[in-house]
């Protein structure tokens, strides 16, 4: 008895029951031994040597141990890799990195048995690698040395063509949200409480995480400050939020501070996973929020309800805790280029990205959530897509890719002008939520050549029409709902 509490304290200190502490993998291959977790960082002392992550556990202690590497974590556009250039945009802000000329990568094997699977099977492709910009040597993987690392040649698709000695394999280095991680491209001193999210890499004692590696995600620009004089606005999406994101901003230009979550927010249980890293620490000042509209969706075709509605509750919970204006963006509709309804294969199932799913399944599934918080807001982008005259050739021929060959009319997402409407109807409730009814969108910023220029989607449109569409505030807030 006595030999069973102590192992039982032993395991107790070793690891504390925390549910985003995870076994370090990706995809299917093994994991390497360390464990992952993440969230967005406060300050735990002002060297930042420790610091906290929040997330669905609440605060988690880092310690970062004493040779501890700090990176970068972030997709790398077209070309990168080869001008060692890493470029990217949140919102209006602007960041760049550059990488040194010479880069490695290393990727660790858990144990003797996955090195054993790997050699025999010839070198296949692996993921889960991670890029060094300091040199590391050439290395193939044996039972007691289980690693594989070499230099970085070139992207190879989905993989990296890697030299070790006279052999070229092939390592993948996207994790999360398809993004690379950079070790060593950034120091202890980069670490900003507040506007990062850090995803740390070691071993936890008791309720310490001890990191080894610390790969830093930008939530914000650490050196941009908010306009003080202008509240705070978070928009959380799947990639329909992206395509009005311009339109949204243009709408709303100098009335507020506009920020969207670093990735696509796709379904609702992924919101369940990141909710709190998203929202970040609005319980600290200049860094609370006053409106944030949500919506999930498309990624969720395949959902059930009950699946459904449970997860969306819980992320309406922790919405709430911000004592934000809340406002819920219904999921735009699947044109008729999809295929047609089926028969559900189950009840409570939604059938996929096929017409009407989203005015069948999904939206009637949310709208009866959100009727039960009558506080939130509803911007009912289905509607204005479905009975507006702009949209009518789009609902009609727009449609999945087919054969490798592109759909001249666009498939369901929404980008350049199918997108405005939204956008403005978006920041015309954000703007009303906010007791501003009377106060007018900033100006469209398009041009008489973007009106006018013919394209296979917007064949059709009155251009008159669609400027009264986008400026005329009763057509903006006739389908949304109080």
């Amino acid at each position: 008895m006595r030999t069973f509490l102590f192992c039982l304290l032993l395991t107790t200190f070793a690891r504390a029951n925390f549910s985003t502490v995870v076994p370090e993998r990706s995809y299917a291959d093994p994991p390497t031994g360390d464990f992952i977790s993440n969230g967005f960082i406060t300050p735990l002392d002002q060297e930042m040597k420790n610091f906290y992550i929040h997330n669905a556990d609440g605060a988690i202690e880092v310690q970062l141990t004493p040779n501890a590497e700090v990176g970068l974590q972030t997709r790398v556009q077209r070309g990168g890799f080869e001008t060692r250039k890493i470029e990217f945009k949140m919102g209006s802000k602007k960041f760049s990195y550059t990488l040194p000329r010479e880069l490695y990568i290393k990727r660790t094997f858990q144990d003797a048995d996955a090195v054993k699977k790997y050699l025999e099977g010839n070198f296949k492709p692996i993921f889960d690698g991670k890029f060094y910009t300091s040199p590391i040597p050439d290395h193939l993987p044996t039972e007691k040395e289980p690693w594989i690392s070499g230099k970085f040649l070139k992207e190879n698709g989905r993989f990296m063509d890697v030299q070790i000695v006279d052999k070229v394999v092939q390592i993948g280095t996207q994790g999360h949200d398809g993004q690379h991680r950079f070790t060593g491209l950034l120091s202890q001193k980069d670490i900003k409480p507040f506007v990062q999210q850090a995803f740390v890499h070691g071993h936890i004692k008791g309720d310490v995480f001890h990191a080894r590696q610390v790969f830093l995600r930008m939530l914000e620009d650490p050196n941009v400050q908010d306009d003080s004089k202008l509240r705070r606005f978070l928009f959380i999406g799947d990639s329909i939020s992206g395509n009005y994101d311009q339109a949204l901003r243009s709408a709303l230009k100098g009335k507020l501070n506009i920020y969207h979550p670093p990735t696509n927010c796709g379904p609702v249980s992924k919101g369940i996973q990141n909710i709190v890293q998203w929202l970040g620490p609005y319980d600290q000042p200049r860094h609370c929020w006053d409106v944030i509209s949500f919506n999930f969706g498309h990624w969720d075709s395949k959902n059930t309800k009950e699946k459904y509605q449970s997860d969306l509750g819980v992320v309406i919970s922790e919405l709430k805790k911000t004592k934000a204006k809340l406002i819920f963006v219904t999921t735009t509709p699947i044109p008729r280029g999809y295929p047609a309804p089926t028969t559900p294969s189950e009840p409570d199932r939604a059938t996929g990205r096929a017409q009407k799913t989203m005015a069948k399944f999904i939206n009637p599934w949310a709208l009866e959530v959100i009727a039960r918080h009558p506080e939130i807001k509803i911007c009912d982008q289905h509607a204005l897509i479905s009975n507006e005259p702009f949209y009518t050739t789009w609902r009609a021929k727009a449609g999945s890719h087919q054969k490798g060959k592109a759909n001249p009319h666009g498939d369901l997402h929404l980008p350049g002008l199918l997108a405005q409407p939204i956008g403005r109807q978006l920041g015309r409730l954000v703007l009303d939520s906010l007791g501003r009814e009377k106060e007018p969108l900033s100006p469209h910023n398009l041009s008489d050549r973007d009106l006018i220029r013919k394209r296979p989607a917007t064949s059709g449109m009155n251009p008159a029409d669609f400027v009264d569409l986008l400026t005329n505030n009763s057509r903006l807030r006739k389908h949304n709902r109080p």
